[in-house]
């Protein structure tokens, strides 16, 4: 029984919290700007939609009271009022959907009237009713489902209520209807009223609360990343010059000076420099590149400037170029380059810059998974889809090829999918990401698959008609 008493103190106590945290929420929004237009907007897009709604529904309805009025001229005060309800939900539907005052404040002023309609609209017809018998039922549905449906801000809704609560209790009497039964339901609908209103409101603001939070956070997240970037951008920056300056100092030692004599011996060893220099030499290069790739992701890039930088180029003959220019890669790891390229000859208006860039990314890949001695295969072939014709090019090796996992991942920057590098080369995750960002801005699709050769990955590339000059 103690357990009992204690768990009844501490749940008592967490709610008179909860209660006490909402209410001074209440007090810190009530005057914030935003969390007013906010409500105000709110109660507005639900008229617009319950204005149209009402004006076709009650439409049967006054049909029917028509029908009666032609058996009965008691129905004669129905009528009078179906002429303005109607017409009345009309106008308010063409005012909210088709606004002809566009302004913030206009559109509040049309909101509070249109609140006052509605409510005055079923304590009007209660009072109509009256006369059939004694009930409060339908004005009590209006003021509750008012109360429930719009959350204003401030006190205008209870002003409203309060109005219509006044001018019911008044005809009341006037119609000597004051009986005890009526005056307590009466009573009870409007402190039901008022309670699901509050606790309607209550619910605004600690909805409107938390999307605040939800929006700071994500303001704060945004201007991280930002900060984060610009770091990370200037870091990567800085890298290249240290990496320009050991091109630099390579290139001294592995060009031939003009200016010496050949006599010179110590000049004439630097035309022939040891292996080692044309490492350095070939790994800063790829340093440089990759500091270039992840310059490029972190920029938003200029498609413009890869538009107005385009050339008339043969895709075929550029990507032979570039296997050409990586003949030491692929000899080093002892891998043979089969060509079955079909030389269709079509010419493509691209960056010839930036493709070579993707084709030498692509290559490089192949060669980084693929085992030693083995066999990457160029194809192409051309052809037709729906009223153009489409370039394909295929690339294909011999590694260890995708996995179902890496497909949700393939061209997600800084991600490393299941194949690891067969030699001692690294991978930064970052290679895929920037072709298809390339790709993309030139109108070229990427696509990314197994070969049924080779067993390895394979890559498409399909090159439009349209692109082509």
């Amino acid at each position: 029984m103690k357990h009992f008493y204690v768990a009844i103190r501490f749940r008592t106590k967490n709610f008179l919290l909860f209660i006490k945290r909402h209410f001074q929420i209440l007090r810190e929004l009530r005057s914030n700007e935003e969390f007013i237009r906010s409500a105000y907007f709110e109660v507005y897009l639900i008229l617009r939609y319950l204005f149209p709604f009402l004006f076709v529904v009650y439409i049967p309805f006054a049909v029917l009271d028509w029908t009666d009025f032609l058996k009965n001229s008691g129905y004669f005060p129905l009528l009078i009022y179906n002429s303005v309800f109607i017409p009345g939900c009309f106008l308010f539907t063409a005012l909210l959907n088709f606004p002809i005052l566009k302004s913030e404040n206009s559109r509040r002023w049309l909101t509070v009237a249109g609140t006052l309609f509605l409510t005055s609209a079923g304590t009007a017809m209660n009072l109509l009713i009256f006369q059939f018998g004694t009930d409060i039922s339908l004005f009590a549905f209006t003021q509750l489902g008012i109360a429930v449906l719009l959350r204003y801000p401030d006190k205008t809704k209870k002003i409203i209520y309060f109005t219509n609560y006044a001018v019911f209790f008044a005809a009341m009497f006037w119609l000597g209807k004051n009986s005890s039964f009526l005056i307590q339901n009466f009573f009870f609908t409007m402190v039901m009223t008022i309670l699901l209103d509050l606790i309607s409101f209550l619910t605004k603001v600690n909805s409107f609360h938390k999307e605040q939070s939800i929006r700071d956070l994500n303001r704060k997240l945004v201007m991280e990343s930002i900060r984060k970037s610009e770091i990370l951008r200037i870091a990567i920056h800085d890298l290249k010059s240290p990496v320009t300056g050991i091109l630099s100092l390579v290139g001294l030692y592995t060009r031939e000076p003009s200016h010496i004599s050949p006599s010179n011996k110590i000049a004439s060893s630097y035309a022939d420099p040891p292996e080692i220099l044309d490492h350095i030499d070939r790994t800063s290069r790829k340093i440089l590149e990759s500091i270039e790739d992840v310059l490029y992701l972190a920029s938003s890039g200029d498609i413009e400037t890869i538009e107005n930088q385009t050339q008339k180029l043969d895709p075929e003959l550029l990507l032979k170029s570039v296997a050409c220019n990586l003949n030491f890669l692929f000899s080093s790891k002892n891998i043979k380059v089969r060509d079955e390229l079909s030389e269709h000859n079509i010419y493509f208006q691209a960056n010839p810059q930036i493709l070579y860039r993707v084709f030498d990314n692509l290559l490089s890949n192949a060669a980084k998974f693929s085992p030693e001695s083995s066999e990457i295969s160029l194809k192409s072939e051309l052809v037709s889809e729906l009223h153009e014709k489409i370039l394909i090019i295929k690339i294909e090796d011999s590694g260890p090829g995708f996995q179902p996992e890496d497909e949700k991942n393939m061209f997600r920057e800084f991600s490393i999918l299941s194949a690891k590098p067969t030699g001692s080369e690294s991978s930064s995750g970052i290679g895929l990401a920037l072709a298809k960002k390339l790709l993309d801005r030139m109108g070229i699709r990427i696509r990314l698959g197994n070969s049924e050769t080779l067993g390895g990955a394979k890559v498409i590339l399909e090159f439009p008609q349209s692109k082509a000059k």
